[in-house]
C-alpha cells in the first residue's frame, strides 16, 4: 500500500509540474519575483531535474520554502514523501504539502487532501503539530506581516544615519529588489503602494475590517497578535 500511494504522489507531482511553476511567486507578496530569485529558482529546477537532490534540497528548503515559493515549498514535501536527497518522512512531506496549498491552487489541495488521507491518527496530530510550526515562519499571513514591519519602518521620518534619502530628495536611489534607479518620491511611493496592498491582503485573509486611514505602530503590533493566534490553528481540515 506505501508502494501505491508514492506512485500516485509520483504520478500527481508530474501532472502539476507546468502549472505550478506557471504560478510563480507569492501573490500575497504584492510584487513579481526579483531578479536573484527567478535565477535561483531555474538553477535548483536544472538541479532536480538532473539528479542532484541534496543540492536541490537545500535550494529548496532554505532559499526558497522560507520567501514563501508554494512551489518550493510543495518541492520539500515531495522530496521527503519519496526520500530523494533527505531522509524519507511522510508526516513532515504532509506538513510541507499542507502549507504550500494554502493559497487554494487546485493541484496543490489536491495533494494535500490525498496526504491526510494516508496518515493515522498518531501520523495526523504530528502532522498537525508540524504544520503549525511551518505557518508560524513560512506562511503568507506572517511573511507579509513581517515586511509590512519593514515598510512601516522605511516609510517613518528618516532616522538619523539612514542611508536612504528623504522623501522628497531629488536623489537618484537604487530599488535593492529590482536594481533600477529612481528618485525617493518614487521609491517611497512604491513602498506606500506596497504596504497598503499587504495590509489589505493580512485583513483580507483574517476576515477583518481594513484599516483605513493613518496606520501607527499599535494598529500593526494588534494586526501582528492576530496574525499569530490565526496561524496557530488548523483550519485545512
Amino acid at each position: 500500500m506505501r508502494d501505491l500511494r508514492k506512485t500516485l504522489f509520483a504520478a500527481l507531482f508530474i501532472s502539476l509540474l507546468g502549472t505550478a511553476q506557471a504560478e510563480g511567486s507569492p501573490a500575497a507578496s504584492a510584487e513579481l519575483p526579483d531578479f536573484r530569485t527567478v535565477s535561483v529558482q531555474s538553477k535548483v529546477d536544472k538541479l532536480f531535474e538532473s539528479g542532484e537532490f541534496e543540492r536541490a534540497y537545500f535550494i529548496y528548503r532554505n532559499e526558497l520554502a522560507p520567501i514563501g515559493d508554494k512551489y518550493a515549498q510543495y518541492m520539500v514535501g515531495y522530496m521527503h514523501l519519496m526520500g530523494m536527497g533527505v531522509e524519507e518522512d511522510e508526516v513532515r512531506a504532509s506538513a510541507w504539502y499542507r502549507l504550500a496549498a494554502e493559497r487554494g491552487y487546485p493541484e496543490f489541495v489536491a495533494i494535500r487532501k490525498q496526504v491526510l488521507k494516508s496518515l493515522d491518527d498518531e501520523g495526523l496530530q504530528r502532522s498537525d503539530a508540524k504544520y503549525i510550526e511551518l505557518r508560524q515562519q513560512y506562511s503568507d499571513l506572517v511573511l507579509s506581516m513581517r515586511q509590512l514591519l519593514r515598510d512601516y519602518d522605511e516609510l517613518s521620518e528618516p532616522k538619523t544615519g539612514s542611508r536612504l534619502p528623504g522623501r522628497g530628495s531629488p536623489v537618484m536611489i537604487i530599488d535593492p529588489t529590482r536594481r533600477v534607479g529612481m528618485t525617493g518620491e518614487s521609491y517611497y511611493r512604491k513602498t506606500e503602494l506596497r504596504f497598503r496592498t499587504r495590509l489589505d491582503y493580512v485583513t483580507d485573509t483574517l476576515g477583518i475590517e481594513r484599516v483605513t486611514g493613518q496606520v501607527t505602530e499599535k494598529n500593526l503590533r494588534e494586526l501582528q497578535d492576530r496574525v499569530e493566534e490565526h496561524v496557530s490553528r488548523i483550519d485545512d481540515r
